[in-house]
């Protein structure tokens, strides 16, 4: 990260006028890089980190029942207030299909509605703002 943010800087992409986003991908991953942060900080004036929260991938997500994934989403607002500088890059309303099993066509558009409510408030709460991942093959 401080060779991408020095290359950044010395192409004139000042501290102040550009914000470099660092990946850290997963909220798994938060811990280890506040702590770069904190150790390295003069090195990352104006740089945010950049989280790509989905609650759709890999067992524990699929694992959620509904109101675990609402719960989820609205957690990852005091997530977000603990981070100095970020951005969600990626975000998207998709949830598992093990959880449409026990809906209807017309409650899971529901559910999947109020899961985007809640993930859109909690995402406000980043102070480099957030992208809505709208993909489609």
């Amino acid at each position: 990260y401080e060779a991408a943010t020095e290359t950044v800087r010395l192409a004139g992409m000042r501290a102040g006028e550009v914000t470099v986003l660092l990946p850290i991908f997963t909220e798994l991953r938060t811990s280890d890089f506040l702590d770069l942060w904190e150790a390295n900080y003069p090195k990352y004036e104006d740089c945010a980190f950049d989280l790509h929260l989905y609650q759709c991938f890999g067992p524990y997500w699929n694992s959620k029942s509904v109101s675990g994934h609402m719960a989820a989403a609205r957690e990852r607002a005091n997530l977000l207030r603990g981070m100095p500088m970020c951005c969600v890059s990626e975000w998207s309303a998709a949830l598992p299909l093990a959880v449409a099993q026990d809906c209807s066509e017309e409650e899971f558009r529901v559910v999947c509605r109020k899961f985007a409510q809640l993930q859109l408030e909690a995402y406000e709460t980043a102070t480099h703002g957030w992208f809505f991942w709208t993909w489609k093959d």
